[in-house]
C-alpha cells in the first residue's frame, strides 16, 4: 500500500506543470530546429545525416538528456523536502532504500521516455518517415538508456547528499559536461559524456568545417575503447545508485524552513 502511495506521489511530482512544459520544450526543440534548417537551407545543401548526427550527439544526448536527468532526479528527494512531506514519508514502516527506489523509478522512466521521443522526432524531422531507416536512430535508442541510467543515478546521489542539488547539478551539466568531453589528453576520461559518445559515435564534421582547436584536440585526445566505455558507465551507475541508497538510509532530512 505504501509503495502505491509513494508511486502516486512521485508521478504527481513528475507531472507538475513546470516540468511538463520544460520536457515539452526539450522534446520539440531539436526537431523544430531541424525543420528550420531543412526549410531555409538552399536546395541540396541540407544533409539529413549530418544534421541528425549533430542533433543527436550534441543536443539530445549531450544536453537534453543531462538536463532532464538533473531536473527530474534531483527532485526525488528535494521536492519532498520543499513540500515538507519528507518527515511523513520517512516515518512509514518501510525500509528507506525501498522508498528511494520507488520514487526514483518514475523519474528514470520519464527521463528516458522524453529522450526517446526527442530522438525519434529529430530523426523524422531530418529524414522523414520513409528515410528514417537510414539514420542512426535505432542505435541511439538502444544506447540512450545507458546514458540516462548513469546520469540519473549520479544526480540521485547528489540529491541524497546536498540540500540544493538542482543548483549543483545544473552547474555540472552546463560547466563540466560542456567542456571536459572536448578537452585534449586524458581530461575527457573524467566525463561520462566522453564514454557515451564512444558507444554512440556520430559522423565528424568535414575537414573544412573543423577549426584549429578541434583539430588539435582530435590529435591529442586519448582513445577510449568500447570495452572501457561499457565498464565505466556500468560501474558508475551501480556505485552511484548503491551509494545513494546507503546515504538516504542513514542521513536525516528535515523540511526546508526547519533547517
Amino acid at each position: 500500500m505504501i509503495d502505491l502511495f509513494l508511486l502516486k506521489n512521485a508521478m504527481r511530482d513528475m507531472t507538475r506543470p513546470k516540468k511538463l512544459v520544460a520536457a515539452l520544450i526539450l522534446v520539440a526543440g531539436p526537431a523544430l530546429l531541424t525543420l528550420l534548417l531543412k526549410t531555409f537551407r538552399p536546395s541540396g545543401a541540407f544533409s539529413p545525416g549530418a544534421v541528425y548526427d549533430v542533433m543527436s550527439e550534441k543536443v539530445i544526448l549531450g544536453f537534453v538528456m543531462v538536463i532532464l536527468s538533473v531536473v527530474f532526479c534531483t527532485s526525488v528527494v528535494a521536492q519532498e523536502v520543499e513540500d515538507k512531506t519528507i518527515v511523513y514519508i520517512l516515518t512509514r514502516p518501510v525500509p528507506r532504500y525501498r522508498i528511494l527506489t520507488v520514487k526514483f523509478l518514475p523519474a528514470l522512466f520519464v527521463t528516458l521516455g522524453t529522450v526517446w521521443v526527442s530522438l525519434i522526432a529529430a530523426a523524422v524531422a531530418a529524414y522523414g518517415f520513409t528515410g528514417i531507416g537510414h539514420s542512426h536512430l535505432g542505435r541511439d535508442l538502444q544506447i540512450a538508456p545507458v546514458g540516462v541510467m548513469a546520469y540519473s543515478c549520479c544526480f540521485l546521489l547528489l540529491a541524497t547528499l546536498l540540500n540544493r542539488p538542482l543548483i549543483y547539478g545544473l552547474l555540472y551539466a552546463f560547466g563540466w559536461e560542456t567542456w571536459v568531453p572536448n578537452m585534449p589528453g586524458s581530461f575527457q576520461k573524467l566525463s561520462l559524456m566522453a564514454y557515451l559518445r564512444v558507444l554512440a559515435p556520430h559522423a565528424t564534421p568535414d575537414p573544412e568545417d573543423v577549426d584549429l582547436t578541434q583539430a588539435i584536440q582530435g590529435i591529442t585526445q586519448d582513445e577510449i575503447s568500447t570495452r572501457m566505455a561499457w565498464i565505466v558507465l556500468i560501474t558508475v551507475t551501480i556505485v552511484a545508485f548503491g551509494a545513494a541508497l546507503a546515504f538516504f538510509s542513514r542521513r536525516e532530512y528535515v523540511p526546508r524552513d526547519a533547517e
